[in-house]
């Protein structure tokens, strides 16, 4: 079954549009990975100075999702991210149904 991984990340607010550029190499590995159905990323401005981002991306199954989550390319790629978040929070769900 098609999993939805959902990837809930804070940075202060200046330092947003730098997480953005230090999110395009692992958006751009995922996308190669078997089974990554598709991606998004969407951002807003929460009180005290501080941006949350959350990031989405479909897989096949949980397999797929597995592989790139334990690869050394992705601990590679997502490194940089972890100097810039204040939190991070990340659910994995079977999606039910999409058109």
């Amino acid at each position: 079954m098609a999993v939805r991984m959902t990837l809930t990340m804070q940075v202060g607010t200046t330092d947003a549009d730098e997480f953005i550029t230090r999110c395009r190499p692992a958006a751009d590995y995922a996308a190669t990975v078997e089974g990554c159905l598709g991606q998004a990323i969407t951002a807003r401005d929460l009180a005290d100075g501080v941006t949350e981002f959350v990031i989405t991306s479909d897989w096949t199954d949980r397999e797929s999702f597995h592989r790139f989550e334990t690869s050394e390319e992705q601990d590679r790629v997502t490194a940089p991210l972890a100097a810039l978040r204040r939190s991070a929070r990340m659910e994995l769900a079977e999606i039910g149904a999409q058109q």
